[in-house]
């Protein structure tokens, strides 16, 4: 059983801040964190990060489900993250997954085939958990 999921479209670049990829998308991001190599209280942040996550947007546990909120959202911004890929920033769909027993996360062909024309690379961050745990 899934207990909980949400995928996140991540965008990384060392050299172009957040607010800049916001302007460029025009969209604004509901998670992310300005470069900070000098930070002290925290790991060193050596590239900004810009990202969108479906936590707070959906409440499903079928991470297809999220998948495809990220790639409706995205599917005509292409071009703007071609642009962005061009320009050396990094991006993927990291999922958050956790489950309390067998099976696991899954796509259809539908969603392979958006990513693929969106340049997104997925992965998943998998967690085992139970139901008195949720």
């Amino acid at each position: 059983m899934v207990l909980e999921t949400f995928a996140t479209l991540r965008i990384f670049s060392a050299s172009i801040c957040p607010e800049v990829i916001t302007d460029r998308l025009g969209l604004e991001s509901n998670t992310g964190y300005i470069r900070d190599p000098d930070a002290r209280r925290r790991s060193k942040r050596e590239t900004n990060y810009w990202g969108w996550c479906t936590k707070d947007e959906l409440e499903s546990t079928d991470n297809l489900v999220h998948i495809k909120a990220i790639i409706k959202r995205f599917k005509q911004k292409a071009v703007l993250l071609k642009e962005l890929r061009s320009e050396e920033c990094q991006m993927d769909i990291c999922c958050y997954f956790v489950t309390s027993g067998q099976g696991g996360p899954y796509m259809d062909l539908s969603a392979m085939n958006a990513l693929y024309k969106l340049g997104l690379e997925i992965w998943w961050d998998v967690y085992f958990g139970s139901e008195d745990e949720s």
